[in-house]
């Protein structure tokens, strides 16, 4: 290799390519950006840099994201000269960012977490893709493809067509009028992509997970700043002074040389022999065998690194356990109880702009989804919930925990916005009638003329538009907003949805909303009359929920490709997945295993319930 040029006290090398003077600013600035006693890119680019110890507050965060962060903005001028402002350069990099003190990361480790260290389904960023368990084989399928291997295309050439196997696992299908030819296409690219997957996976090759994944092990590795008083990893280790042993048997100071010059062969696309590599990395159990675990799901979540907290409180490995939940009724009270108390301002002051509570809504559902939009996603609504889960994986375990906090925290901004209030109120209720007050806090039939089927979809389109919203800003492949972007536009969103559905019923869109603010009038000693009125159920509750999946079926039916959805899951998949939910229910009672003292008598225990 040849030396290039000198800065920042170490040499620069390159191997044939020379260095554009555009790469070279890049990898400066890549370096000026991460710490001196960090890791410095090595491949073929730069040495290893000795540590060195100064005294500015650099931010502790790991290179990807701040190599991420800093990258240059696209700009129409040339230059850097546009309306947008001009791109980011390190020291406006640094500018931003916090001061840090020396050995706080080492007190509070949870600060150095990598970005994206487990999957949060918020409405402040893109939403997670995560491998849903109908995505990936059973031991049954998995030991049964070992018998009857399919060839490539197989089913493609049943119906008549000749087609690469590459091309389709590409997902190069071209559309024809016959179905079937489409289908036999479709079924052999996911076949061929789910046995190369799995392969990988059982012979410990994540390569390709890696590259396309934060959450693997390599990149979400804590890549915390080293202690000044540890041994660096990255010092090369000194040589012997005497003659070593080489691999090659010879007796030398130094490595052998290569001196040949074939080219290497080049690496195929697609690993024509994967299933004899995979023959000859891993035992392969007869089919009778209990090696395989009964679900091979699990392999795909030990990709992911556990978090870091600082646990420095008993109350801090409490919160640690329940911090979603905690996050979430936080963020929930705080939208509840703003958009009450801009309700009550609007209604005791007898003379205010009806419009105006649709802002407060808007711009207080953006203040909660910044509270909590990274801790527990700030759904601040159970349709919200549901509509993750169903269509992009969040995990069921965590849907009753969030229920409880949404409707908790709505039945205590009840609370909190009543006592606040409490004087106003009984200086307008002496000369006005209750429902005003009813209708700061609950939804309802506003007008007469509402019938049942009006309000019903009056909250159910409202919701179906809401659901639209949400998945298209959490689509990293559409085109979502800038960071911190996400929680002011749906902010809007709720704004124009209130502008557009309050008048007939008060436009819910939220079951805890309505639900949570009802209990605490019943509490506060108004009758029960909140709940003889059907619509608390058919509204609030039917309305938005059936709109939930109606929104995020129209947006992954016309818009949205990934596998994670079930518009896009085949039947053989679906199938998969109710199997699998039943073989973990079956683990959890224990059902379908004897006891050991009693071989003769039967499974003991109900049915348990089946999960999507």
């Amino acid at each position: 290799m040849e030396v290039v040029g000198q800065d920042r006290g170490y040499p620069l090398f390159r191997n044939d390519a020379p260095i554009s003077p555009t790469s070279r600013s890049a990898r400066l600035a890549d370096d000026d950006a991460i710490s001196p006693t960090r890791r410095v890119q090595t491949a073929g680019e730069f040495t290893a840099e000795p540590p060195r110890r100064r005294s500015s507050g650099l931010p502790r965060r790991t290179g990807s994201a701040i190599r991420s962060s800093i990258a240059p903005r696209t700009t129409l001028a040339p230059g850097g000269f546009g309306l947008g402002g001009p791109d980011e350069t390190t020291q406006l990099h640094l500018a931003h960012q916090p001061f840090v003190q020396p050995g706080y990361a080492d007190l509070n480790p949870a600060y150095e977490q990598p970005n994206n260290a487990k999957p949060v389904w918020s409405l402040a960023k893109p939403l997670p893709r995560v491998v849903r368990p109908g995505m990936v084989p059973t031991k049954e399928e998995l030991l049964q493809n070992r018998i009857n291997a399919q060839l490539p295309a197989e089913n493609s050439q049943r119906v008549g067509l000749e087609v690469d196997p590459n091309d389709l696992e590409q997902g190069r299908i071209e559309p024809t009028v016959d179905p079937r030819k489409i289908a036999a296409q479709v079924k052999d690219a996911r076949l061929q992509r789910e046995n190369n997957f799995m392969n990988r996976v059982l012979t410990g090759d994540t390569t390709s997970q890696r590259q396309g994944s934060r959450l693997s092990r390599s990149s979400s590795t804590r890549l915390g700043r080293p202690s000044y008083f540890e041994e660096q990893p990255d010092q090369l280790p000194p040589l012997s002074e005497g003659p070593s042993q080489a691999t090659d048997g010879t007796e030398t100071g130094r490595p052998p040389e290569y001196t040949t010059e074939e080219p290497l062969e080049p690496v195929p696309e697609e690993p024509h022999g994967i299933a004899d590599e995979a023959d000859d990395k891993v035992e392969w159990p007869a089919l009778d065998s209990s090696a395989y675990p009964e679900d091979l799901h699990p392999l795909i979540n030990e990709l992911v690194e556990d978090e870091v907290h600082n646990n420095h409180t008993t109350w801090s490995v409490i919160r640690t356990k329940h911090r979603e939940a905690l996050a979430e009724a936080l963020a929930v009270f705080v939208q509840l109880t703003i958009g009450f108390c801009a309700d009550l301002s609007v209604t005791v002051a007898n003379a205010g702009n009806p419009n105006t509570t649709a802002w407060a809504w808007g711009f207080a559902t953006m203040i909660g989804i910044y509270i909590s939009g990274g801790i527990s996603g700030a759904h601040l609504n159970p349709a919200v919930t549901i509509l993750l889960w169903f269509y992009r994986g969040f995990p069921k375990a965590k849907m009753p925990e969030y229920f409880a906090a949404q409707f908790i925290a709505a039945f205590c901004a009840g609370l909190a916005a009543y006592g606040l209030y409490y004087h106003s109120i009984e200086v307008y209720q002496s000369n006005h009638a209750d429902i005003a007050v009813v209708n700061s806090f609950v939804t309802s039939q506003r007008e007469a003329w509402i019938g049942p089927a009006t309000a019903f979809f009056n909250e159910f389109l409202g919701t179906t538009l809401l659901s639209v919203t949400i998945l298209a800003l959490g689509d990293d492949q559409n085109a979502p907003p800038g960071a911190g972007m996400n929680s002011l536009v749906i902010g809007l969103v709720i704004t124009c949805l209130t502008l557009a559905f309050a008048y007939q019923t008060g436009a819910a869109l939220n079951p805890s909303r309505d639900f949570g603010p009802r209990l605490a009038l019943l509490a506060l000693g108004y009758d029960d009359s909140l709940f003889l009125n059907p619509y608390w159920f058919y509204g609030p509750w039917a309305g938005t929920v059936c709109g939930a999946f109606i929104g995020g079926f129209l947006y992954d039916f016309f818009i949205f490709t990934g596998g994670e959805s079930p518009v896009n899951y085949p039947w053989e998949q679906t199938q998969r997945s109710l199997k699998k939910s039943r073989m973990k229910w079956k683990r959890r009672l224990h059902i379908g295993k004897q006891q050991p003292d009693a071989a003769t008598q039967g499974p003991v225990g109900p049915v348990g319930p089946i999960g999507g």
